[in-house]
């Protein structure tokens, strides 16, 4: 009876040593978003502010009524020194396609204030105002996956105001020096005045300007002043700082030395030298620099001879007011 027992407890321990036991465990990873939160308080204004913005027709360059809108924006927070419009209204007035138009914007002028890390408090009140029962996660803690050290921030935007780059009105005053090319007409001057605006963007100017030079009539060999109209019409752009390059081109009248035959007083056909003024497509370029508001320009007009001649070269300066 003993041996059947001892030889069922061996039995009993090499099966047991024997047999294989297997443990299976799984494991998941944890797709963690951490975000580091900033808020800010906001100061309304107690009362509304508002400003208009006036723009002009310009031919060469369209600028939309969005573009408008954000300017007149831009006026109001620089006014007020303010970072955001608050409950924007806007009243659009357009003058007609030529005229131009107005943008009134109204709101209530608000400063961002005490920048700092959010809080529960400030997480409960989001909650709050957002109305969904949203949780938000404060000041997260460093989270590990699959034993692996995570660190994902989410980068904190701070809100800026939207800067629109302005265009400038200018009026300008020329004169200057009418020079013949091949000599045959004595030097005259020029004036006149020069009305466009300005920008980053290209502009548009207009200039108009009276050309006189002493012109000679060998007919009754007697010198006179003639003047001669001119309009030059052009596009303009600020290229550094307050420099800005225009040029342009136009229709008006230079000075050439021309003749034609007729008979003297003895009664002999004979070849009068006359000066005339004859019509012209002029061309120029020239450079503006602006000093706070004070404009002073630089330039010069070649005259084409489309009708003989050389042509006439006529430098020229002004001094004006940006606006």
């Amino acid at each position: 009876m003993t041996r059947k027992i001892l030889a069922a407890g061996i039995a009993a321990l090499a099966l047991s040593s024997c047999s294989t036991i297997t443990h299976t465990s799984q494991t998941a990873s944890v797709d963690t978003r951490l975000y580091n939160l900033t808020v800010a308080d906001m100061k309304v204004a107690n009362a509304k502010d508002s400003v208009t913005v006036d723009w002009k027709w310009n031919p060469l360059s369209t600028i939309s009524l969005k573009a408008q809108k954000e300017s007149a924006t831009h006026a109001l927070l620089n006014r007020n020194d303010a970072d955001v419009l608050v409950e924007p209204q806007y009243i659009v007035t357009r003058r007609g396609i030529f005229r131009g138009g107005s943008v009134t914007v109204t709101g209530y002028p608000a400063t961002y204030t005490d920048f700092r890390p959010m809080s529960s408090e400030d997480a409960e009140k989001i909650a709050t105002v957002n109305g969904d029962g949203s949780t938000v996660v404060v000041n997260p803690v460093i989270s590990t996956t699959a034993g692996k050290v995570v660190k994902n921030r989410k980068p904190t935007f701070i809100p800026s105001r939207k800067r629109v780059e302005a265009h400038h009105q200018f009026v300008n005053l020329i004169g200057g020096a009418v020079i013949d090319i091949d000599a045959s007409i004595d030097d005259g001057y020029q004036l006149g005045a020069m009305y466009g605006s300005y920008g980053k963007s290209w502009g548009w100017y207009g200039k108009f300007v009276l050309n006189s030079g002493i012109c000679y009539d060998g007919r009754e060999s007697d010198e006179s002043r003639k003047w001669t109209p001119s309009l030059t019409v052009g596009g303009i752009k600020t290229i550094y700082g307050g420099l800005s390059a225009f040029g342009g081109l136009g229709i008006g009248g230079y000075f050439v030395n021309d003749g034609e035959y007729g008979y003297n007083a003895y009664g002999y056909e004979t070849y009068f030298s006359i000066d005339k003024a004859k019509f012209t497509i002029p061309v120029e370029l020239g450079l503006m620099m602006r000093i706070s508001k004070v404009n002073i320009s630089v330039g010069a007009t070649y005259t084409t001879p489309l009708c003989g001649g050389y042509g006439n070269v006529n430098p020229f300066a002004g001094i004006g007011y940006s606006f």
